[in-house]
């Protein structure tokens, strides 16, 4: 396999020089390894800053030595960079900080802006926020609107889309909205009032201003409708929910409270603060609230204007937070603030300490291994610039029943920060707290979400007072956030197999060598590890261990295959063999179940198992699908998500058949018998003769066949029948892999990309010792035709593959990753190039593309940034996996 290393190292490689027929080719390979020494010297003053992939954005990463976002792990919350030492850090913002307009994704923004209607819409709002313009005429009172017919009520307030678009209503006339930020005021709406409506990132806040005190109170009647199935209920703290034909909560309206003008310099806190009773009645689609503000509050002398009536209104999010306070009775998840400390001030008796609880999506780090993980939160006040202690708890998850009297359970303390930050000290920003031994926890635990609690060192230090923005800010660079580095460990080892023929009878393989193989399907979340096995044998009749011992490293979701050593093994007894991996970083957690195997050097495989066995020496056993069916004609009927292949019991007169949307093929079996037997999924054809046949379905809806040359009278050629139909024509790449094309397609500046309906993978040959044997492709008509270069010295049997032939996107795949990585090196918008690439990749096959890049290396000095972008494509996992190189 090429790797990076082959072109990196120090140690002495020889690279071909380029044949005559290969100039045109290597001169317009120099043009593009042109263009991109001239990309690279882009990335100091136009650095790439996102790729699509994990695998792109961590060669990015390392070519550049800078983080790179990885576009296809955005979600509404969270934010992915690749690192440059091969980690991933995810940042996950505590609201939607983006959402998904017309098909792409867009940063939140809940800043109104003026529509046609003469009414405003928040810029870019999840549930689509939209608020009323001019209209009608306005209220002679507060009581004229309240007490207003329903029929002049309308529309003030939209959130949602169609069936699930719920409106409160005005029932008199509006002003033009004055626009500021995520702020709209109507002002004058009442005499004496302003209606406000603010943005939330998940819903909205809307408040009544009064600028002095009404003549006969305040009552205020807001009709609203909502959704079909949608049943409203008031709870006991005086909040009303909104729950759908599922019983789900779909909304919150915290209980109404209102405050006036004094705010306590020190805390921010307002000092005078009054409940608003609240009725509601629902009458079908249609849902009055009725809020009674106390008049003797509203018109007391120690009541400063202007007063604010605040009938919030908050959507639900996946992701929670909220605030508690002693005193304090209602719920405060709709807030845009997080508290903790004491501010100085009592309820009555009760001391009106705070603290706040959050809840974070942690799946997308479950089962990692979290190196780092930070909490940040937007400090805008604090009571003095002096730093005071605030501590980080794990903490069962609060819900909007959360108050002081009934807080979640504070388990264990696992941060103190004293960063402290406040707009008065002219520093307001991120504070944060090291909370990697709890993320490390939730991750271990395999948590879907996790809570965290924040409160005061010292809750009798009014110092200790702070304020931080919530989820609900308008500023979604400010909401909180919680930042995780981390790193995956390789699995323990799959699919673990003991052979020749590597064939097992009620889950015990059996082998007839003291030096049996050994192996097992490596897997890696990380698919750019190289992952080292490490194989333990036991003695089952005694339970002890008789040999351990490693293997070579092998590439993450490959095979890592052994041999064992002689002298650890003894015929006519019983062994188990477990694995455990390594990736160079990190070790897997414990070991594989084990598997057994029985050694029995007397045992004389059938003919049809040798076959078997000695096609599986030289090819992954773990690319091959079991058989689910057979019937009279064909012997194993191998069905995938794509394919389904059929396989004949006559492989002389019949052909493999391989059915699927995008291209039916039938194959012809080279040197198929007419008597074929099924063993384990495979069918093989036995012979008297020179040549035996293997037939295996293959994972990826495809088929692959393998000829044993068993001696020297065999034929040096092996013909393959398939189908070319109508509009297609055969591409034979420079790499020896052959490929069916729509017509036209070759040229690619000129044609669009089309799939390739189907390829045969580069032909290849192994003798006895495993050595390559010369062996190639020629396309003959519709026949396939490999030609083997052996004579009577060679080392008998030879295995070779005429026809590994797949029907998916994998060509595609092959030229996407080249191209994609090639382009990943050129200025953004060089869409040439990347056509240039693909049409390279499809002239000359990869392998030769690798080779290129080789020589290029070799023959030119290159600076070390060039090395490592060349390093990031030869050693990309995803471009060895897509092209088999």
């Amino acid at each position: 396999m090429l790797t990076a290393g082959a072109v990196l190292t120090s140690t002495p490689h020889t690279v071909a020089r380029p044949s005559a027929e290969d100039k045109e080719t290597t001169a317009e390979f120099d043009k593009a390894m042109s263009d991109l020494e001239k990309s690279l010297a882009t990335f100091k003053s136009d650095p790439i800053k996102e790729a699509e992939s994990v695998e792109a954005a961590l060669a990015a990463a390392a070519v550049q030595d800078r983080k790179v976002e990885v576009a296809q792990m955005r979600t509404e919350t969270d934010t992915v960079y690749a690192n440059p030492d091969g980690t991933l850090t995810r940042e996950m913002a505590s609201g939607p900080i983006r959402m998904i307009r017309d098909g792409r994704w867009v940063d939140v923004d809940v800043d109104f802006q003026a529509a046609k209607d003469g009414g405003a819409t928040a810029k870019a709002h999840p549930k689509q926020l939209q608020l009323a313009g001019k209209g009608g005429t306005l209220p002679k009172s507060i009581e004229e609107a309240a007490n207003a017919p329903a029929s002049k009520a309308r529309d003030l307030i939209t959130i949602g889309t169609g069936d699930n678009q719920l409106a409160v209503q005005w029932k008199a006339g509006l002003p033009a909205p004055s626009l500021d930020g995520n702020t709209a005021t109507y002002k004058g709406a009442v005499p004496g009032g302003d209606l406000i409506v603010e943005a939330t990132r998940t819903g909205f806040e809307q408040f009544l201003r009064l600028n002095k005190a009404p003549e006969d109170g305040a009552p205020i009647v807001l009709p609203m409708t909502v959704p079909d199935g949608v049943t409203v209920k008031q709870n006991t703290d005086g909040s009303v929910s909104f729950t759908d034909a599922d019983h789900e909560e779909q909304m919150l309206m915290p209980a109404p409270v209102m405050w006036d003008a004094a705010v306590d310099e020190k805390s921010l806190e307002h000092t005078n603060t009054k409940p608003v009773e609240m009725k509601i009645a629902q009458h079908g689609n249609t849902v009055e609230l009725t809020l009674t503000p106390d008049t003797k509050w509203l018109s007391d002398p120690k009541t400063q204007y202007p007063v604010t009536i605040d009938p919030a209104t908050d959507t639900l999010d996946v992701l929670f937070d909220t605030f508690v306070q002693g005193g304090d009775t209602t719920d405060q998840s709709a807030n845009t603030d997080l508290k903790l400390g004491w501010p100085g001030d009592y309820e009555g008796s009760t001391k009106r300490t705070a603290r706040s609880f959050l809840t974070f999506r942690t799946s997308n780090f479950a089962d990692s291994l979290v190196s780092r993980a930070t909490l940040k939160m937007w400090n805008y006040h604090s009571w003095s610039c002096e730093k005071r202690a605030w501590e980080v708890w794990a903490a069962d998850p609060a819900d909007k029943n959360t108050r002081w009297a009934k807080q979640p359970a504070l388990k264990e303390k696992i941060a103190t920060s004293s960063e402290t930050k406040s707009a008065s000290c002219s520093n307001a920003g991120w504070v944060s707290a090291d909370i990697t031994k709890l993320a490390q926890t939730w991750s271990s635990a395999n948590a879907e979400q996790s809570s965290i609690a924040l409160k005061a060192t010292d809750e009798s230090d009014t110092y200790a007072w702070k304020r931080f923005y919530s989820s609900e800010a308008a500023d979604q660079a400010q909401v909180p956030t919680l930042e995780v580095t981390y790193n995956y460990r390789p699995y323990n080892g799959t699919n673990l197999q003991a052979g020749t023929p590597f064939l097992s009878q009620g889950g015990i393989f059996k082998v007839n060598s003291t030096t049996p193989t050994l192996r097992f399907s490596t897997v890696d979340t990380n698919a750019e590890d190289q992952i080292t096995g490490t194989y333990e044998i036991t003695d089952t009749s005694t339970n002890s261990v008789v040999a351990t011992f490693n293997a070579a490293p092998a590439p993450a979701n490959s095979t890592s295959s052994v041999q064992v050593p002689a002298g650890k093994l003894v015929s006519g007894k019983t062994y188990s063999f477990r694995t455990t991996t390594y990736d160079g970083t990190h070790y897997a957690n414990g070991w594989s179940d084990p598997v057994r195997f029985t050694v029995d050097t007397s045992w004389k495989p059938t003919a049809a198992e040798n076959a078997l066995g000695l096609a599986n020496l030289y090819s992954d056993a773990a690319d091959i699908t079991a058989a689910t069916a057979s019937d009279d004609k064909y012997a194993s009927i191998a069905t995938t998500e794509e394919n389904t292949v059929s396989i004949p019991w006559d492989g002389k007169n019949n052909s493999i058949d391989i059915q699927n949307e995008q291209m039916p093929n039938k194959l012809s079996i080279p040197q198929g018998g007419t008597s074929g037997t099924q063993v384990g999924g495979n069918v093989v054809y036995t012979s008297s003769g020179p040549v035996d046949a293997v037939v295996q379905p293959t994972t990826d809806g495809g088929s692959r066949t393998l000829n044993i040359i068993k001696n020297g009278s065999a034929p040096h050629d092996y013909e393959t029948g398939f189908v070319i139909p109508a509009g297609m024509k055969v591409v034979t790449h420079d790499d020896g892999s052959v490929s069916l094309y729509s017509e036209g397609d070759e040229d690619a500046e000129k044609a669009p990309q089309k799939e390739p309906a189907g390829f045969f993978d580069a032909p290849w040959a192994k003798d006895a010792n495993g050595k390559d044997v010369s062996t190639s492709y020629k396309v003959v008509g519709n026949k396939l035709v490999q030609h083997v270069d052996f004579d009577s010295n060679s080392a008998f049997p030879i295995v070779i593959d005429p026809s590994w032939w797949s029907t998916t996107k994998k060509i595609l795949w092959c030229a996407a990753n080249v191209a994609g990585f090639i382009a990943m090196f050129t200025p953004l918008g060089s869409s040439k190039r990347v056509v240039t690439a693909v049409r390279l990749v499809k002239k000359i096959g990869v392998k030769k593309t690798a080779k290129l890049i080789q020589t290029y290396a070799k023959r030119r000095k290159l600076t070390s940034a060039h090395r490592a972008a060349i390093k990031a494509l030869l050693g990309i996992p995803a471009v060895q996996k897509a092209c088999k190189f």
